[in-house]
Parts: structure tokens; C-alpha cells; sequence
């Protein structure tokens, strides 16, 4: 195996990653908030219709969720991260027609599936695959960059909206899949570093195996999916990504929250950015501090501060103290996506990681596609988001309590999977 060269692969990997979830994620789920108002007032449907259909998608991406756990270990990735970014493009063309809400209903379904099959889950099993080491800061930088796409796109999308029409902005949506992410499916990721003759980053070959030139692979250490599905914690760990997702889930109603206080369009696309700029600037810190203190401690201080964001946008009614808050809870959303799978990966170790994480994304997945409907549905019961906010902010803290019982309770498991990281075996 090449082990020594100076510039690993695994950078390469981690830019592919960065663009599929760019694309595949921070444009379909991070910026697409700002079309519900516009589409809601087109087709003369409430907001909380709307939002449904972010709540078949999110079905759709557990259906998904489930598929690519399952098959990305055993088939071409290339071949299935490219038929799920033409999928995700033919969706955003029908959208783009769509005269009826019930078009929004059915493509939901093959959208929320391609999706899953971009990102994040075949995000976090490259990651995992590729890194043995500074795994968190490679979470970090490719997560990151569904803030990227959110903050820049956000407040394109509105000006493209209120000049063109929405129609027009699904249109450039179809376009922009096509042209960054397909070639990037193709030429770039593969799924393990072995398929290129590689060991992962972070495992260096002993001189004896050098001076016998046998060929080595990395130890595939960790619990079975068997095992792991006896454990209490295992059931904790799942939790934990389900109540980061749907306290997490908020973001998308800011332009309707900023309407329902008597603002336009712009301060809530402006609130969308300050939360994916935060989600940006905050995840390669967060992926830091899983390598430096662990997965328990970073997890706990971003829902702290991700849970007193949401507290002071449910209380201030001033522009200035909600872009702060909004900056605080974009701290918090960040690590919904770096902590679930971090955690499953230092609990369960990587034997069954693509199986195990599957199941947690699927939670992920799930209360998310409910957090849309059950945030705009009491905006309008209520009138207001006030009561949507405060619930955000006590999923916050339920979800401190998930993540430390899952790794107080799984500590053995994860210093033995910490003893075993950089080891190899003979091929």
C-alpha cells in the first residue's frame, strides 16, 4: 500500500464531500426556506401547507437513508451519487411547473430520496472511510459547507424570486446540480481509500511491514450492528440525532417568522444567512473540539448556546437582539450533523458504521421532516412563532441530556475503539 506521500488523497475527498453537500444539501434543505412565503402566496395556500411537503421529503430521505446504507458499501458510489444528482435536477424542473400543491406532495418523495443518497449520510461515511485520524475537523469543513451554499444562495434566491419568479430559481436550482455536483460524482469520490491503493489518513506502516513489503489494511474494529441493536445506548445515540435535528429545524421558518413581526422578505433571508454564516464559521471549531475534548463536551456547549439563541428569539422583539440570536442558534444547528455521526463512530467504531449510522441519520431524517410541520403548524394556530421558538430551545436541552448519557454509558466502548485507531492487518 502507498501509505508515505506528502499530499494524501484524503483532501481530495474532503473537497468532493464539501461540494455534494453544498449543492446536494445547503441548496435543497438550508436555503430552500425562503420560496415557502412566495409558493404559499402563488398557489394561495397557508405556510403550514407548504411545509408539508419539507415533511414528505423528509420521508423521502429516510427511505433513502435506509437504501444507501445499505448499498453504498457494495456498489459504485460514482454510479449512485450521479443517478441521485439527475434525480434531485428532474425534481427541481417539476417544481419549477408546479401550478398545485399536490405536485409539491409527489415530488417530495424522489427529491427527499436523493438527497439521502448525497448527503449526509454517504458524507459521513466517506469521512469515516477516508479519515483515521482528524476525522472531526474533516466533519467540520464538509459540513460547513451546507452554510456556505445557504448563506450565499438565500438571499440570490429571494432577488432571483422577487424579480423572476420562483419558478426561475427552481430552473437554476436544477441547473446548479447538474454542473457541480455530477462531475464531482464521477471524477472525484470513491468510497474507500484501499480502491486507490491507499491506507486512511492517520495510519502509517511499521518498518517491518515496509522493509517485508506486505501489503497491509487498516483494522476494522468496532460492534456489530447485531451487537450494538442490544445496547440501551444505542437507542440514546439515536436520540440524540433526533432531538439535535428537530431542535435544529427552526431555520427554515425565519423568513415567515420575520413577516409574522411585521418585517419583508430581506430581513429573513437575512436571518438565513446569519444562520448559515454561523453554521460555516462554527463547524470546523466544533469538528476541533470533537478532536481535542471529545464528541460529549462540544456537543454540550453548542446546544447550550444553539438552546439560548432559540430562548432569546422566542423573547426579543427588536431586529438587532434577533440577529444575535439567530447567530447563537446557527452555532447550535451546526453540530446536527457533525455530532450524530461522530458520536455512532467513537461509541460503535467503524466495523458496521455505515449500517449503525444509517439508522441514527434516519432519526435524523425523521424529526426533522416533522420539525417543519410542527413549527409553522403552531405559527398558525398561535398567530406567532414564540411558542415554536421555546419549544426549539427544550429540545436543546433534551438533547444535552441524550448525548451525555449516550457517552458516559458507551466510555469502555470508546476507548477501546480509541486503542485501535491506526492499527493494521495484513491484506
Amino acid at each position: 500500500m502507498k501509505a508515505n506521500k506528502k499530499f494524501h488523497y484524503c483532501w481530495v475527498i474532503l473537497a468532493g464531500c464539501c461540494i455534494m453537500m453544498s449543492i446536494g444539501f445547503g441548496m435543497c434543505l438550508n436555503s430552500v426556506g425562503v420560496y415557502l412565503p412566495f409558493v404559499a402566496d402563488s398557489l394561495g395556500v397557508t405556510r403550514g401547507q407548504v411545509s408539508y411537503y419539507m415533511t414528505i421529503q423528509g420521508f423521502g430521505m429516510i427511505i433513502g437513508m435506509y437504501l444507501a446504507g445499505r448499498m453504498i458499501p457494495k456498489m459504485n458510489i460514482k454510479v449512485l451519487l450521479s443517478i441521485a444528482t439527475i434525480v434531485m435536477a428532474v425534481c427541481f424542473l417539476l417544481l419549477s411547473g408546479g401550478k398545485s400543491l399536490s405536485r409539491w406532495y409527489v415530488v417530495a418523495i424522489p427529491l427527499g430520496i436523493s438527497i439521502a443518497f448525497i448527503a449526509p449520510l454517504p458524507i459521513s461515511i466517506l469521512i469515516s472511510n477516508w479519515f483515521e485520524k482528524k476525522r472531526g475537523l474533516a466533519s467540520g469543513i464538509a459540513f460547513a459547507f451546507s452554510g456556505i451554499t445557504g448563506a450565499i444562495l438565500s438571499p440570490i434566491a429571494t432577488r432571483i424570486i422577487t424579480t423572476y419568479g420562483w419558478q426561475t430559481s427552481y430552473r437554476v436550482y436544477a441547473i446548479l446540480a447538474l454542473v457541480f455536483m455530477l462531475p464531482t460524482a464521477i471524477f472525484i469520490l470513491e468510497t474507500t481509500p484501499e480502491k486507490k491503493g491507499l491506507l486512511p489518513y492517520g495510519i502509517t506502516v511499521s518498518e517491518q511491514h515496509k522493509q517485508s513489503h506486505q501489503k497491509v489494511i487498516a483494522a476494522n474494529y468496532g460492534t456489530s450492528m447485531k451487537d450494538a441493536k442490544k445496547m440501551p445506548i444505542f437507542y440514546t445515540t439515536i436520540l440524540t440525532a433526533g432531538f439535535l435535528s428537530i431542535a435544529g429545524g427552526f431555520s427554515q421558518q425565519f423568513p415567515s417568522h420575520a413577516v409574522s413581526m411585521g418585517l419583508n422578505a430581506a430581513v429573513g433571508s437575512t436571518l438565513v444567512s446569519i444562520c448559515m454564516v454561523m453554521q460555516l464559521i462554527a463547524n470546523v471549531p466544533l469538528g476541533i473540539l470533537c478532536d481535542k475534548i471529545g464528541v460529549r463536551l462540544s456537543a454540550t456547549l453548542y446546544s447550550t448556546i444553539g438552546g439560548l439563541g432559540a430562548f432569546l428569539l422566542a423573547t426579543c422583539g427588536h431586529s438587532s437582539l434577533m440577529y444575535v440570536g439567530c447567530a447563537m442558534y446557527g452555532i447550535g444547528i451546526c453540530q446536527t450533523m457533525v455530532i450524530s455521526p461522530q458520536v455512532a463512530r467513537e461509541i460503535f467504531g467503524k466495523k458496521d458504521f455505515s449500517q449503525i449510522n444509517s439508522i441514527v441519520m434516519i432519526a435524523f431524517a425523521l424529526t426533522g421532516a416533522f420539525s417543519h410541520t410542527i413549527y409553522a403548524g403552531l405559527a398558525d394556530m398561535r398567530g406567532s412563532y414564540v411558542l415554536s421558538l421555546t419549544l426549539a430551545g427544550i429540545f436543546y436541552v433534551i438533547a444535552i441530556g441524550m448525548v451525555n448519557t449516550s457517552c458516559l454509558g458507551g466510555k469502555t466502548l470508546m476507548e477501546t475503539n480509541k486503542k485501535m485507531e491506526g492499527q493494521t492487518l495484513p491484506e
